[in-house]
């Protein structure tokens, strides 16, 4: 009798973990079909032909069922908990997708205030297959709860068992969830762009890159940060105002992979691919950006200049920036970028920093051109959103363009030497930079039309070009290497020549004369953080109380870098005691800044 008894529980054990198994499989099915707003039957069948992709998706599923299990003691209890949890989850993410291409991550959790307030813009209803869906899985739970009593009697033996399912569990999850060489590996990258976050985290389904995406809601806090302080500083500055007869029209315009080669000795050109440039560069304030990347990584630029934060926080809310700023002085503020704005999630962080209007691929250029439009045709565009608002308000447009993105072919694809071959020259290599310059020779062309328009306006406006890093020109920099470009970065020369992109403040005559400024001179090499200071105090601009605070900063550190910083005008690895503390303080003032939002 004993031994039947025995047997009929260890068949009842088996047949739960089998049911748990099915069950889970079903919920991780449905997160997988909700991994993308449309479902994917091509997506689906890579999922399930990826093994590894699957278990990282089942498992978290299959856990917390039993987990749930083991604290309730009731299958249907535990079955319902768990795809409560998941299947909402999956069709938030759902709807996510379907409003704003963008997947829902963890760190949405902590956003859920944020999250109510946007969904009030849209119609979230539940289609009638997912209302389906739901009525079939309280089907299920109510069918365990009548055919499916099996309880684990014995209360010590639940709580060794969830001790042990604690201490696993931890051990799965840190040595194997988080780990960034297993989440590499994971989804078929085949066909989407590396590049695009949404498209990254689809390939990899749903409940797995959740998991993973909560090290990204982590953000450490400078060290001693202290709320209070900040506040109390902030609160200590007065806000000012742009005097209306100075608010003057902004075109701000982030060149891709801009730099100015004709300053390196070892770099001849048979053609003055830079000349348009020069010529603006007379007419300007002009100076260098001494930027925290290479070849890539443009974001960082970017949201330096638009934000003043040398440490970036995650851009999931409406986040303080200068655009902000710009906005409530009556500025209409515009972005725009020739290519998706899935791009850095632009499409989203553009509007949680202010911008009025973002016109990017998706939404205007794909009727236009399919593929990116090219800088001349680019800027055409940046002026036409200038004559829709001309006479109306101020005008601050930021732009991003895309034409001298890498890599460039290997391949010669120009029959013009734009550089001078030498016979020391690899041909592969040659035909690389060749080609870059093809594109900065086309950039340099548009800029004088550009420039030209702006010119002959009678409306006081400026310009501002910068670059956002190097372009990369072959492995290990070999296109540096054969140009005898010093790139040695324990030296200041080689630490300049890598990070180094150009910058210049150009303003038409209504705007000298508005402005009582001639646009003349040599700024400062700057940390791209502090361009927009550097305007605003060219111009006597006082700006708003973080404004005010970088430009104190920048008087004494205006070059804030992993490798330097340029203090007083020189550069050197540590800070003195007086500006390490002035460092610090700032550390603090920005993170409180860049963390509460205030309109």
């Amino acid at each position: 009798m004993g031994d039947d008894k025995m047997k009929n529980k260890i068949l009842q054990t088996i047949m739960a973990i089998f049911l748990m198994i099915i069950l889970s499989l079903s919920i991780m099915t449905v997160t997988l079909l909700f991994s993308r707003a449309v479902a994917d039957v091509n997506l689906l069948n890579t999922y399930f032909a990826d093994k590894l992709l699957i278990l990282m998706n089942f498992l978290p599923i299959f856990l917390f069922m039993v987990f749930a299990y083991l604290i309730f003691n009731r299958l249907w209890a535990s079955f319902s908990l768990t795809s409560l949890l998941f299947i909402t989850l999956s069709i938030i993410n759902k709807l996510k997708l379907s409003y704003r291409d963008d997947p829902f991550t963890f760190i949405d959790l902590k956003l859920f205030g944020e999250s109510l307030t946007m969904a009030k813009k849209y119609d979230v209803g539940l289609s009638k297959e997912i209302i389906i869906m739901i009525l079939l899985f309280i089907g299920i739970a109510i069918a365990l709860k009548f055919l499916c009593n099996y309880k684990i009697n014995s209360s010590k033996m639940r709580v060794v068992l969830l001790a042990i399912f604690i201490i696993g569990t931890t051990i799965i999850s840190k040595e194997f969830y988080f780990n960034p060489k297993v989440y590499a590996q994971v989804g078929d990258k085949s066909n989407i762009n590396i590049w695009i976050k949404t498209q990254q985290f689809q390939v990899r389904g749903f409940v797995y890159p959740f998991i993973y995406s909560s090290l990204d809601a982590v953000e450490k806090k400078p060290e001693g940060y202290n709320k209070a302080e900040a506040v109390t500083a902030f609160n200590s500055i007065d806000p000012m105002d742009i005097r209306e007869e100075e608010k003057v029209n902004i075109i701000a315009i982030m060149l891709e992979a801009y730099n100015d080669f004709s300053k390196f000795p070892g770099v001849d050109l048979n053609i003055d691919i830079y000349k348009n440039f020069h010529d603006i560069q007379k007419e300007s304030i002009h100076g260098n950006l001494v930027t925290n990347i290479f070849a890539g990584d443009t974001i960082k630029t970017e949201r330096g200049f638009l934000t003043g934060f040398h440490n970036q926080p995650k851009y999931y809310k409406q986040t303080n920036s200068f655009v902000w700023y710009l906005k409530e002085q009556g500025y209409r503020t515009e972005a725009m970028h020739p290519i998706t704005g899935q791009f850095y999630n632009r499409q989203n962080a553009n509007e949680y920093l202010g911008f009025d209007y973002f016109e990017h691929m998706d939404n205007r250029y794909k009727d236009i051109s399919p593929d990116y439009l090219r800088d001349e045709d680019f800027f055409k565009y940046i002026i036409e959103g200038y004559e829709k608002n001309k006479g109306k308000s101020p005008y601050f447009n930021f732009s991003v363009t895309y034409q001298n993105h890498g890599p460039y072919s290997e391949e010669a694809n120009t029959d013009k030497e734009y550089l001078k071959k030498k016979d020391k020259y690899d041909e592969k290599l040659y035909n690389i930079i060749n080609n870059y310059f093809t594109g900065i020779n086309k950039t340099d062309k548009a800029l004088k039309d550009l420039v030209d328009y702006f010119r002959k306006e009678e409306e006081p406006t400026i310009i501002i070009l910068f670059g956002d890093h190097n372009p990369w020109l072959g492995k290990e920099n070999s296109g540096y290497t054969m140009m005898d470009i010093n790139l040695d970065l324990s030296t200041v020369e080689g630490f300049e020549n890598y990070y180094e992109t150009p910058y210049l403040i150009w303003g038409n005559n209504s705007a000298k004369e508005v402005l009582q400024k001639d646009f003349q001179g040599r700024g400062r090499d700057i940390s791209p953080n502090f361009l927009m200071a550097e305007l605003f105090q060219y111009l006597a601009w006082e700006g708003n109380e973080y404004m005010q605070e970088i430009v104190k900063l920048k008087e004494n550190i205006d070059v804030v870098h992993q490798l330097f910083f340029k203090e007083n005008g020189e550069y050197k690895k540590e800070l003195s005691e007086e500006n390490k503390k002035l460092w610090e303080d700032f550390k603090n003032k920005e993170y409180y800044y860049s963390h509460d939002f205030k309109k």
